[in-house]
């Protein structure tokens, strides 16, 4: 895919300089809406710990190529 290909359509993108923060039991990732490249608004989405720790381990395994890690339902 070449930089025009990404320009086009919706994209949900990190907030370059804004980072991850600590929430009420869990984090907060801040996103940027774009439709063909052009800033739409602002979002953010909120993870449970449990979530949060299994995105962790599946970025991790993705990074050494291994397959990430089945897992059933989250723990209360």
């Amino acid at each position: 895919m070449n930089e025009t290909d990404q320009a086009k359509g919706w994209r949900i993108d990190r907030i370059p300089g804004k980072r991850v923060t600590a929430v009420h039991q869990g984090v907060r990732l801040p996103l940027w809406l774009l439709h063909d490249g052009k800033h739409k608004g602002d979002a953010h989405v909120r993870l449970s710990v449990v979530e949060a720790e299994q995105l962790h381990a599946e970025l991790s395994y993705a990074l050494d190529e291994d397959e990430a890690p089945a897992y059933g339902p989250a723990a209360p």
